[in-house]
């Protein structure tokens, strides 16, 4: 048998080594269970700092392309501001999500999305400065067109003015033609006056024959006859001529009966009117005619001076007058 204290020092030993190999194989494994940490939180650093240094490329880059949208429109100064604040908010978010290795896969997605929102932005931004663009052109030739538009109606009223002056002038030169006109119409018409002489006034009573028996009392006759001689002028046109005949009674009224062919005639340079009693048509031909007109109204005579009036064109040509007993 072995030495008993040799044993129990064998026996400690082997406890000892046991204990030891323990020991070593617990730090070892330990060992391998902090490398494996230190490589996946060194590897989640990385990771985080690589997803921040996207995430300040990605949100400055933004900016950098929104401030060279800015210009002198304020709308799209404002939009352009409001866009980058919500950029701001949405790259503190994501910068959150970066502190805990749990999220690094969300703010990965958060920084591709906030690259999509940037691009969206940008479109936008070029959206409207074209619209403003166009909108300017297009106020610009409106502007222009106006400009013209407005050159052309001072040039429209100037030629108007010109026009109403023109007008204006022609219409006192009409005015005066027109007056010169009447005045040489009044001229004309005196001067294409027939005149008349020669009268012949006899109060006369028809017979049973149909003759007339020339009278001079009243109460006997039944009819007036007027004969005169048309002189010639050179001035009137031949043709048809026509005659008044106004008869004035002793109390100084004009005979005059409308179914007998009475009428009125208008002198036509004072516009005076004139009863007259009866008209005679005549055909001249620039020399003299003998006329006559019978005026047998059916109504009694009275004795006294009976005046008698002959008209032409409205103007007294001649006159004469009768006593009757």
């Amino acid at each position: 048998m072995g030495n008993p204290s040799n044993q129990r020092l064998v026996a400690i030993a082997t406890v000892v080594i046991i204990a030891l190999l323990g020991c070593i194989g617990y730090l070892l494994y330990n060992k391998v269970n902090q490398d494996k940490l230190i490589k996946q939180q060194s590897a989640e650093l990385i990771s985080t700092e690589k997803l921040q240094a996207s995430l300040e490329k990605e949100y400055y880059q933004a900016l950098a392309d929104l401030e060279e949208m800015r210009g002198t429109n304020e709308e799209l100064n404002a939009l352009i501001e409001t866009q980058k604040a919500e950029l701001k908010t949405q790259k503190d978010r994501i910068s959150g999500l970066l502190k805990n290795s749990k999220d690094l896969e969300i703010a990965r997605a958060e920084i591709i999305r906030l690259k999509t929102t940037a691009e969206k932005y940008l479109g936008e931004l070029v959206t409207l400065r074209d619209e403003n663009k166009a909108l300017a052109d297009s106020n610009l030739e409106l502007t222009q067109a106006k400009r013209t538009l407005s050159e052309e109606v001072a040039v429209r009223t100037q030629e108007n003015e010109e026009l109403s002056a023109s007008r204006a002038t022609l219409a006192s030169e009409k005015e005066s033609l027109e007056q010169e006109r009447n005045v040489l119409a009044k001229k004309v018409n005196v001067a294409s006056v027939i005149r008349v002489q020669g009268f012949d006034v006899n109060g006369y009573k028809l017979k049973g024959s149909g003759k007339e028996s020339e009278k001079n009392r009243a109460k006997t006759i039944d009819g007036l006859k007027i004969c005169f001689t048309a002189l010639d002028n050179e001035i009137v046109s031949p043709g048809t001529e026509r005659f008044f005949v106004r008869i004035v009674n002793p109390l100084g009224e004009t005979m005059a009966i409308d179914d007998t062919g009475s009428g009125v005639l208008k002198n036509p340079n004072t516009g005076e009117e004139v009863r007259y009693t009866q008209y005679r048509d005549v055909e001249y031909n620039n020399e003299e005619s003998n006329v006559c007109v019978n005026w047998q109204p059916d109504v009694p005579f009275n004795a006294g001076q009976y005046t008698v009036e002959v008209y032409n064109k409205g103007f007294l040509v001649g006159m004469s007058t009768v006593s009757l007993k």
